[in-house]
């Protein structure tokens, strides 16, 4: 019987999570094909938490000056993509279809960290609080609101200003700055694959998988999604009862002939 077993995990100084896993005892060539279907669905499928868009005080663009901040705007959205968000299990599924939103508001001298944002309490937390935003110099004031949302895989701008088309003419709102969304907490996949003998001597192949999140899910849990999302797609097709009726209707007329 196939084992998946867990041979090595430890978190690096980035704070990012590494786990290798061996599957085995496999048939021969059947380990490319699992280690193929599960790294593309580890890389593609697994959902995260990103930042979609932020609003810095009363600032137009992302090109304009922020008073007294040391760095400019763009630097601030670089800094802001590397926060790593993780949600937490009980509200898990209030996050499929809503947006959160997170501000901090300080005054200067202060270097500001991610850690310094308000979130809503229980729902989502910030892996790397001591994350560098910027350095206030004088006695300024910095309000900064993001948005945050779910979803997969990688989101240009493009993508987020269509999803946001009913912001655009809405008076209220003041200035929204979209910003690519890296989502998936996946940052590295591979595998390998070996040949074994079995207890009967059998050749058989050995599956080693190596993953890479960053922190907001464990490579363990990161794995066993992947299978659940690999059993949930090929499921429903095994028991298409439509399927199954059309394949023993050409059976039982090519029995007769």
């Amino acid at each position: 019987m196939n084992k998946i077993t867990c041979i090595e995990s430890y978190i690096d100084k980035s704070q990012n999570h590494y786990g290798c896993f061996v599957i085995e005892p496999l048939e021969i060539g059947q380990g490319i094909t699992i280690g193929n279907a599960l790294r593309r669905t580890l890389l593609s499928d697994i959902t995260g938490l990103a930042i979609t868009g932020i609003r810095i005080n009363n600032l137009k663009h992302e090109f304009a000056l922020i008073s007294g901040l040391r760095e400019d705007v763009l630097e601030v959205i670089l800094n802001l993509k590397e926060i790593v968000f993780k949600e937490s299990f009980i509200h898990k599924n209030k996050l499929k279809c809503s947006k959160i939103r997170g501000f901090l508001n300080v005054k200067g001298p202060i270097i500001v960290t991610a850690g310094m944002f308000k979130l809503p309490k229980d729902i989502i937390k910030i892996i790397n609080p001591n994350l560098y935003i910027g350095t206030i110099v004088d006695n300024s004031e910095l309000y900064l609101e993001i948005d945050i949302e779910k979803g997969k895989g990688y989101n240009l701008t493009e993508e987020n200003r269509k999803n946001r088309k009913h912001e655009k003419f809405s008076p209220v709102q003041p200035t929204t700055l979209l910003i690519d969304s890296l989502f998936m907490p996946i940052r590295k996949v591979n595998y390998k694959i070996k040949l074994i003998h079995d207890t009967k001597g059998i050749i058989k192949e050995s599956l080693q998988i190596e993953i890479v999140t960053n922190g907001s899910i464990t490579p363990k849990r990161s794995i066993q999604e992947g299978l659940k999302l690999l059993v949930n797609l090929f499921y429903p097709l095994f028991i298409d009862k439509d399927f199954l009726t059309i394949s023993s209707q050409i059976a039982k007329k090519k029995y007769k002939k």
